[in-house]
């Protein structure tokens, strides 16, 4: 029986098989936008000929399907979605284009704002009120649902967000109006704000509630349609969704909230970064993700996965709690490009996977990552993706010498030189942001280099942030794919109860703490997680009076036990100090509100990369050997590296052995990926076939 996971990117698809008897297999296939079916099928098939099977034999005994999925976030950037009208309490139709007053560049007043989803003439007012406490001051107008209806069917909308004033404290108003408006419109999707956030803050929240309603008709649909071809060729198991959290959920629900799946694939790389640090036996890791179109950076520390409350996407907030991760546009297709000044910037354009860089000869006329590397002598262009693709080296040497180096009076090899180097400090912006803006010191940190471009820049990358530490795993080139095999199901909750920490009433706590246990116990059961395999993490979002933002403080003790509050106060006071440099300990602490994380148990394997791995597939059998010693490198290469031209020794990933010493500068070439020792690194091969590199230590 077989165990799948597939992570379909923006450049690339990842696969990764599993079967019974331990064996592994490993496919890349570039993604199509316009057709995402389409490499899911190539690369399934790719992974049934290294089995000797049929696609259809080897669907059929595929006992687990996991799939990470990149269509929600797609179609947010390309400005496509369901024609969605927005319903929300009456005079407050306009907060989703007010949004809030502040600015990213908050000098510049020109900066263009994303674009309002809703436009106002389907934004619509109804007529109802709640308070702040949830109470109904006004109940909803129900001779205007039938208006409603009609404007919608004469305006061919697809999808309604419905934000009411207050939901969030009492989501009966809500109810109410999708149970009419359904009954009106039977096929019109209907998403309410209380289904999915029930925090404060009404911007965010319809911003949220807008993007879901936009979004999950299309998600829907193109699940269905996965289903239903996975189907015909013989797949029987349920197809499981990765969500924002890393957990997993199944189809039905993931159509429905499809805003919960934006960044399913990356946090697939975070849970595999949780994996590692707890095979190496390391409390902090810094995940680095860099595929074809970003750079994801993410943070285990502690041990723990790392949360946000809410997060900004395409500059739309999101208010919803997700893995904490930091996307730059920094990927192997990210463009390199002179602003109005001159000055070399690379992305956040992305060539991706067609026309893709101009090396790949489809097309592409614009120099990126890839292109530099290629010029550099990083990567070959007879090797690419396993050899299945060959690079054209004229195609990159034209577009950098034209679109960079004569523009800024550098050769060739300089320029491409220059725009690696441009990326690396963006990745490098990037470490310092999750790390030292909050507190943290990044040297007392690993890094994982995952992805197919990170471990070409992994080196350079962590003596820049001070890391002395490099891991990178055997399935570094298809890691979050690796990371969805240890995704179980999940499901998130939350109440906000918005009153003073120790003066909470015994009623109010309960009844949240009761009220989430029974939404998490329902849920887990729809997706048929036996009760002994459920476990159960509780946290506060606490914040003094005065302030907007909260944070979140994991509950350690028992959840029903008010003896914690004290113990939760500390900890507060404590990040603020480590969060902002201070803390105001005599203050009074805001309860805003309750969280429950309750998920299948953890099934930790003994080992969550087996030892038997080869390149890409191997028999059971064939077992690493014993054999310590050096095997001679299988050549030397031209690499072009602090400004000049030099020669450095390649080796294969395949050729190495445990406990093996490789000094750099030297290349290692892997099937979906190429690592590179810069001068004053060793590395050295694990017995899980880890690559572990050491940064400023010679070779003794």
């Amino acid at each position: 029986m077989f165990k799948v996971a597939v992570d379909v990117g923006g450049t690339f698809a990842d696969f990764i098989v599993r079967d019974e008897g331990g064996c592994v297999a490993t496919a890349k296939i570039p993604s199509s936008i316009e057709n995402p079916l389409e490499p899911i099928f190539r690369g399934l098939n790719e992974l049934a000929e290294k089995f000797n099977i049929t696609l259809e034999e080897f669907l059929a005994q595929t006992e687990k399907f996991t799939h990470g999925t990149t269509v929600g976030i797609n179609a947010l950037l390309q400005g496509q979605g369901a024609k969605t009208a927005l319903i929300t309490t009456e005079g407050f139709r306009d907060a989703l284009e007010l949004r809030r007053s502040r600015l990213n560049e908050q000098w510049d007043f020109c900066v263009s704002l994303p674009p309002v989803l809703v436009p106002r003439h389907l934004r619509i007012g109804l007529r109802e009120r709640m308070d702040y406490r949830g109470v109904s001051v006004k109940p909803i107008d129900r001779t205007q649902i039938p208006m409603i209806a009609e404007f919608l069917r004469q305006e061919k909308v697809k999808a309604v967000a419905v934000c009411l004033l207050f939901a969030c404290r009492n989501p009966k108003h809500e109810v109410e109006f999708k149970e009419q408006l359904q009954e009106l419109l039977p096929n019109i999707f209907v998403t309410l704000s209380s289904e999915l956030s029930s925090q404060l803050g009404e911007y965010e929240r319809t911003s949220t509630t807008v993007l879901n309603a936009r979004l999950s008709p299309i998600l829907g649909n193109y699940l269905q349609d996965l289903r239903a071809h996975l189907r015909a060729k013989g797949l029987r198991v349920p197809i499981s969704i990765a969500q924002n959290n890393g957990g997993l959920t199944d189809l039905t629900q993931a159509s429905r909230r499809a805003v919960n799946t934006l960044f399913s694939g990356p946090a697939g790389g975070v849970k595999g970064g949780w994996i590692l640090a707890r095979e190496q036996g390391l409390a902090d890791l810094v995940v680095g993700d860099m595929g074809g179109t970003s750079f994801d950076v993410s943070l285990i520390r502690q041990g723990m996965m790392e949360l946000t409350p809410q997060a900004e996407i395409a500059g739309y907030p999101v208010q919803l709690p997700m893995l904490d991760i930091h996307t730059v546009g920094a990927g192997g297709g990210s463009i390199a490009w002179l602003d109005k000044g001159g000055m070399l910037k690379v992305g956040p354009q992305s060539a991706g996977a067609k026309p893709g860089p101009a090396c790949y000869g489809l097309g592409g006329q614009e120099p990126t990552i890839t292109d530099a590397a290629l010029i550099m002598g990083l990567i070959d262009d007879r090797s690419f993706l396993g050899g299945r693709m060959v690079l054209n080296k004229e195609l990159a040497y034209t577009s950098i010498e034209k679109k960079v180096a004569k523009p800024l009076g550098l050769a060739v090899p300089e320029a491409a030189y220059a725009i690696y180097q441009v990326a690396l400090s963006l990745m490098a912006d990037a470490v310092y942001l999750m790390t030292v803006k909050k507190g943290y010191d990044p040297r007392s940190f690993a890094l994982a280099a995952v992805g197919g471009a990170l471990p070409l820049f992994a080196t350079a990358l962590a003596k820049g942030v001070g890391i002395r530490q490099v891991v990178v795993p055997e399935l570094a080139p298809v890691f979050c794919a690796q990371g969805l095999f240890h995704s179980n199901f999940q499901f998130e909750g939350l109440r906000n109860l918005y009153e003073v920490l120790g003066e909470v009433s015994s009623l109010s706590w309960s009844r949240a703490m009761l009220e989430l246990r029974f939404q998490a116990d329902e849920e887990l059961s729809r997706l048929e997680v036996a009760e002994g395999q459920r476990e159960y993490m509780w946290s506060a979002d606490l914040k003094y009076p005065d302030q907007h933002h909260e944070i979140n403080i994991p509950i350690r003790g028992i959840v029903s036990d008010q003896e914690i509050w004290p113990q939760l106060a500390k900890e507060f006071h404590e990040a603020h100090e480590r969060l902002y440099g201070y803390c105001q300990p005599e203050k009074l602490l805001v309860l805003v509100n309750l969280r429950l994380i309750a998920q299948e148990k953890e099934r930790l394997p003994e080992s969550a990369i087996d030892p038997r791995i080869e390149e890409s597939f191997i028999n059971a059998n064939s077992i690493v050997g014993e054999n310590n010693t050096a095997s001679p490198s299988i050549g030397l290469k031209m690499v072009y590296l602090q400004g000049r031209f030099q020669k450095v020794k390649v080796f294969h990933w395949k050729d190495l052995k445990n406990g093996m010493d490789l000094p750099g500068p030297a290349l290692i070439k892997k099937e979906y990926t190429t690592i590179l020792l810069e001068e004053n690194c060793q590395a050295k091969l694990d017995e899980a076939k880890n690559l572990i590199i050491n940064i400023g230590k010679d070779r003794h």
